[in-house]
């Protein structure tokens, strides 16, 4: 009879010990479907109904930058404008500045420090779910959603959350003026520091956007930047969240001189702050675009950010061509004096349509030029084609799309009338250029290419030249 027990309890070791070592076995992590090496560490562990990581994880795995105080057990996770702070065994963390209640808080065990992997993935800006079956977290970050095509029609109109903050939307400079959206009303404060010479632009009652955050490149310290080249007067132009509580954003001109800054407020919540080189001073009155007998040109590239425009054949965004060739015509027209240029972005910043517009329309641009590429459901239609709306703005369409075909060599489809938002809003002749088909392989593989870019830039510019006359 013993012996026949103690068979039984053999054999039911047997059976259940692989199933007792797979219900204690790590959680699975899987970030935009590549399952994290957890390494030879602490690794991941379910704790009660939460799956905690140690923070060697957060910072090696996912990239943010961490902070640990070992006297006060806090840890301070941040990635560009997003902070969570926790304290082991406490119940509330702070995110952003702002106090959040945690199901489970952070624990120390055997000398690692575990924190909740939801949590802080949520709050980063994270997608997490969980697959009970395969005991598996799956982690993605937020994809380029598809714009609403300008060909279409009007963007559709939403009504915003109400907020307490406004929240910067975009922001850009050139030829010595900074441009900020906002999606309320702002009252900026103005001030300056020496040794170096900065001016200092403070935002109060101001957060960034979802959409800027996501748009941009920020650096470990929560900080992004813009640098500047075609200003004597300011070497970069840099943003941060400067205080959580109240909330600000605060921007900084690093000059190569001093200068005075002037600042106004335009229609739909648009920033305007312009520079001067002077003695120094700043002032804070309202400024105007200067009569300097100077042309001035938008070069707008089109989409960005969230917005990724078309996805060609190879997973390559329309976004990204757009900016290449937008960014060489900037710089090839920097070279004429009489010529001052505006681009919408000079980066991943989202912009709406209407924005694009404005930005038009309170510099009092003479010319409105947004570059794209084009797209179809299948990979046969191919070639150039050059958009305009309003009967001002053919004439341009004409001049552009005589100088771009015999350097882009690609089929002729011809300049058309098209309700495009962009081009139709937009008080000055305003053309849109589709410059190949990104669903198409052969205008693809062309498009993609630096010398491609290079000709199509320097074709808009001489195309612009003849147009304006000079």
């Amino acid at each position: 009879m013993k012996k026949w027990s103690a068979a039984v309890v053999f054999f039911l070791f047997l059976f259940l010990f692989p199933i007792a070592a797979h219900a204690g076995a790590a959680p699975s992590i899987v970030l935009d479907g590549v399952t994290i090496d957890q390494g030879s560490g602490a690794p991941a562990e379910n704790v009660g109904k939460t799956v905690m990581i140690p923070i060697r994880m957060v910072s090696v795995n996912l990239g943010y930058q961490v902070k640990w105080e070992k006297e006060t057990k806090s840890v301070l996770v941040q990635k560009g404008s997003r902070s969570i702070a926790m304290t082991a065994g406490r119940d509330t963390a702070t995110v952003n500045g702002r106090p959040v209640e945690l199901d489970s808080p952070p624990l120390v065990k055997q000398g690692t420090t575990l924190v909740p992997l939801r949590f802080v993935g949520e709050g980063m800006g994270l997608e997490v779910g969980w697959d009970n079956g395969t005991k598996t977290v799956s982690l993605r970050t937020a994809p380029p959603v598809a714009e609403q095509d300008e060909e279409d029609e009007d963007e559709a109109t939403t009504t915003p959350s109400p907020s307490l903050n406004a929240e910067l939307q975009s922001i850009s400079f050139s030829s010595n003026r900074l441009m900020i959206t906002t999606s309320g009303e702002v009252k900026p404060k103005l001030s300056t520091l020496g040794a170096p010479d900065r001016i200092i632009v403070d935002m109060p009652e101001t957060t960034f956007s979802e959409s800027f955050i996501q748009g941009q490149d920020f650096s470990s310290d929560g900080s992004g930047s813009i640098v500047v080249t075609d200003s004597t007067v300011v070497s970069k132009v840099r943003y941060a969240m400067f205080s959580h509580s109240p909330s600000t954003v605060r921007i900084v001109f690093d000059l190569k001189q001093s200068a005075t800054a002037k600042w106004s407020l335009g229609d739909n919540h648009v920033l305007l702050v312009d520079l001067t080189a002077s003695n120094g001073e700043s002032a804070s009155q309202p400024a105007l675009p200067t009569d300097d007998g100077k042309k001035i040109v938008i070069i707008d590239p089109g989409h960005g950010g969230r917005q990724s425009g078309a996805v060609s054949i190879s997973g390559k965004y329309e976004k990204d061509f757009n900016l290449a060739v937008g960014l060489k015509v900037q710089a090839l027209l920097q070279k004429h004096e009489d010529i001052q240029t505006v681009i919408t972005r000079q980066d991943d910043t989202e912009l709406t349509l209407q924005q694009r517009v404005e930005m038009a329309e309170l510099n009092q641009a003479d010319l409105f030029i947004s570059i794209h590429g084009n797209k179809f459901t299948t990979p046969d239609p191919n070639g150039i084609e050059t958009l305009y709306s309003r009967i001002e703005s053919k004439t341009l369409a004409d001049v552009l799309h005589t100088h771009i075909m015999p350097v882009a060599g690609l089929k002729d489809r011809g300049v058309k009338m098209v309700s495009l938002h962009v081009t139709r809003e937009t008080s000055m002749p305003a053309v849109l250029l589709e410059l190949g088909f990104m669903s198409n392989p052969t205008d693809e593989a062309l498009m993609l290419t630096e010398d491609y870019q290079d000709r199509c830039a320097e074709a808009i510019v001489d195309g612009i030249i003849e147009f304006l006359g000079l």
